[in-house]
């Protein structure tokens, strides 16, 4: 599964969601020797920094950009993996071609074994399917020598959804079908995502669903010694391993 591969690729939607949803996956990576390149197609200055606009209505958006900036390079430094943005503006994220195309180099310049992005039914945040629409585009075509990048095609890479909303599950039909036990790293997660101030509360709720999600994993999965878990859903058939 996830943890078997030696390159993994994130695609995240705003500065957290990465960290949020597959903060504890990434470091279990990277302390089994595997890569890991994060992707955030924005800062999530509008939509997703709810404390600054909350302390200055009037905030400058780079000054936002910049606090989201600081914030993703000290969980960043946190969870072991490098973090890049191409910060391409929130409420509405809109991926035109030469956006997808990005994407396409993104997974050409990685060559990843696995992708990891948003599910793709997070109805209740538009940017997340927007961002999900873009890399499963970018991930069907990657090895298409038609479409020219910097980088030469690669072979397709496997490609899993994360978390949906916090809260909202059920509504997007989010039914997890495989499941990372983050028991041993939970603690780092918690001190990573509370780097994200501009959010309220992401180390509470993330660990109450970590726990949550555990109980799934120690109830379905067979994972036993299981505290903390994070989940996934696969697009598409997926390899053996």
């Amino acid at each position: 599964m996830i943890l078997d591969d030696a390159r993994v690729l994130v695609f995240s939607a705003h500065a957290a969601d990465f960290c949020s949803r597959a903060g504890g996956t990434l470091l279990r990576i990277v302390e089994s020797g595997g890569a890991v390149q994060v992707h955030a197609l924005t800062y999530g200055e509008r939509c997703e920094a709810p404390a600054l606009w909350q302390a200055d209505p009037d905030r400058d958006v780079e000054e936002v950009k910049q606090i989201r900036k600081d914030e993703i390079a000290a969980a960043s430094e946190i969870l072991g993996v490098p973090v890049s943005c191409f910060d391409w503006g929130d409420s509405p994220l809109v991926l035109d071609q030469h956006r997808l195309e990005a994407l396409v180099q993104a997974i050409r310049a990685f060559r990843p074994d696995t992708v990891l992005t948003h599910w793709k039914n997070d109805v209740m945040h538009p940017d997340h399917v927007e961002t999900t629409r873009g890399v499963i585009w970018a991930v069907s075509y990657c090895g298409a020598g038609g479409i020219k990048t910097q980088d030469p095609p690669c072979p397709r890479p496997r490609l899993f959804c994360y978390e949906t909303t916090i809260g909202t599950a059920p509504a997007a039909g989010f039914l997890p079908e495989a499941y990372v036990d983050i028991s041993s790293v939970i603690d780092r997660k918690l001190e990573a995502l509370a780097k994200f101030e501009a959010q309220f509360n992401l180390s509470d709720t993330y660990d109450v669903l970590g726990r949550y999600r555990g109980f799934e994993a120690k109830s379905t999965a067979g994972m036993s010694a299981c505290t903390h878990a994070e989940g996934f859903v696969p697009i598409g058939t997926q390899s053996a391993g």
